[in-house]
């Protein structure tokens, strides 16, 4: 099985063969070149982290990276929002805005860059801007601090906790940052990203578009669900599964673990500075067997590279203080990696960025399962989903579909149906009849092509006799057409063409 490498979800590592469109070169320009507050968008996989890596590499700009997780902020060097506001990590009041003994950093910042914005909650945005104003003695939106809000509104929402809804719907009309008070004041303009580099099938970016916009029908739920696997699959090696809630991805990975008969190993982290559990990127006491299916989690900074952050592996042999790991046949020692959580100062006039804190362990998780939330960001060339009670908040399924390269790559362990196609109708009140009109003409645009592919590629592949007698066989004996598509190397579309025309004559 080819290695699955993530290309777009480190937040550290600019792709080696980046291409520079012109509206990537446009929207870089137009956060360096002006102060004006954005929201940058785009679907799954359009460079969206890519973006802000290449800034963050060459802009001049005093900026600082925040995120409202601690794994995506320790990713993208940066911090966490209320870490770096120094705010409780609940609904959040005026009493919370904290006056800073030194102003110097909030003083000669000029961008803020917030990454997830699709997580970053309406009180959380409020509390930016008073917190900035306060601090910077400006009237200004933020401060006049310029805000970069990056992410896709289509994927998962902020967390609302069941104590805090009932506040956050009547103080706002929502929990996303556009229904904060400050933003239509700050004049945060929407930009979006179009070119999708993680899928290149056609009519798999079809479906997740449709999926993304919920513009689905029975015949796109009946594609997707070609992948659905019979009652005796197992898992590959090497293919991780994805699923809605902590208690399916704990139960699969124990299981998984607990099964392998062979003696369990256990390796300690080691946690300096201020570094809170919560931000721990990987376990604190990693357990282990040999057998065992895991996911690298950092870089590898040899050369050549062995693996990349999301190479799934297995662990070939363990011993007190060493992991020896099997990628695709080649058996490499993994060593302990540390994690550092940056703080942000000013000397002179420059923001310096400094260590406050650092995480030493294996950067390694157990990879049978994990969560569609924890794979936000995440690209994988195989990759199992198990929707298991259903989804459960708007754009998880999207997420779980889209964290795949191909659809040929995706494997269902049941049906997707539409009670998993949640969707948030004030994401589309934000974004307008403009977009959702425009999205509606990608899908149609799309279609058209595909069909015109389709058709061409009819009528220039010629059927043999051989090939229609193997067809009208498989088909006798009820071999489901993606069982087909497998053994001919033929489009769907074309086999089921073909059965009716072969039907048509026998008739």
């Amino acid at each position: 099985m080819a290695e699955n490498k993530t290309k777009l979800d480190t937040g550290t590592v600019l792709p080696e063969n980046l291409i520079i469109t012109d509206e990537f070169k446009g929207l870089i320009n137009k956060i360096e070149n002006s102060n004006n507050n954005m929201f940058i968008t785009g679907k799954a996989g359009c460079g969206k982290s890519t973006l802000l890596e290449y800034f963050r590499q060459n802009t001049i700009k005093k900026y600082v990276i925040l995120a409202f997780t601690g794994i995506t902020a320790i990713k993208a060097r940066g911090k966490t929002i209320h870490s770096f506001f120094k705010f409780p990590p609940r609904l959040i009041n005026s009493k919370d805005i904290k006056t800073f003994r030194d102003k110097k950093l909030l003083n000669e910042l000029e961008t803020i860059l917030i990454d997830e914005a699709s997580l970053v909650r309406a009180d959380l945005l409020d509390a930016i801007d008073k917190s900035l104003k306060k601090n910077r003695k400006s009237k200004d939106p933020f401060g006049g601090v310029q805000i970069i809000l990056i992410g896709d509104l289509f994927q998962l929402p902020p967390i609302v906790g069941g104590a805090e809804r009932a506040i956050i719907e009547k103080l706002y009309k929502g929990p996303y940052f556009f229904n904060s008070k400050i933003f239509k004041k700050a004049e945060i303009k929407a930009y979006e990203l179009t070119k999708i580099f993680r899928q290149s099938d056609e009519k798999f970016i079809n479906l997740l578009n449709k999926i993304r916009i919920s513009k689905i029908e029975d015949n796109d739920l009946a594609l997707i669900n070609t992948r659905v696997q019979d009652d005796n699959f197992k898992v590959p090696k090497g293919v991780i599964l994805l699923s809605p809630k902590n208690s399916k991805v704990d139960d699969v990975n124990n299981k998984n673990l607990e099964s392998i008969n062979s003696p369990q190993f256990e390796f300690s982290a080691k946690a300096k500075g201020n570094f809170k559990e919560n931000e721990y990127p990987v376990e604190k006491n990693l357990r282990l067997k040999v057998g065992a299916q895991i996911m690298l989690v950092k870089n590898d900074n040899s050369t050549p590279q062995r693996w990349v952050n999301g190479t799934i592996a297995l662990i070939s042999k363990l011993e007190k203080n060493k992991i020896s790991i099997d990628i695709n046949g080649n058996i490499y020692q993994a060593n302990k990696e540390k994690w550092d959580k940056f703080e942000y100062r000013v000397t002179g006039k420059k923001i310096i960025s400094s260590v406050v804190g650092t995480y030493t362990q294996y950067p390694i998780k157990l990879a049978w399962a994990a969560t569609i939330h924890k794979c936000q960001g995440q690209t994988f060339k195989n990759v199992c989903i198990d929707m298991d009670e259903g989804a459960f908040t708007h754009g998880q399924t999207y997420v779980a579909l889209s964290r795949a390269t191909e659809i040929n790559g995706i494997f269902l362990i049941k049906k997707i149906t539409y009670s998993d196609l949640i969707f948030d109708k004030r994401v589309y009140e934000f974004l307008g009849n403009k977009l959702e009109t425009k999205y509606s003409k990608e899908v149609i645009d799309y279609e058209k092509i595909i069909k015109k592919k389709e058709n061409t590629a009819y009528d220039k592949s010629a059927w043999s006799n051989d090939e229609d007698l193997r067809l009208l066989n498989f088909y006798n004996k009820g071999i489901p057409i993606q069982g087909i598509v497998n053994i001919m190397n033929r489009e769907p579309s074309d086999l089921r063409r073909r059965i009716k025309k072969i039907l048509k004559k026998l008739s």
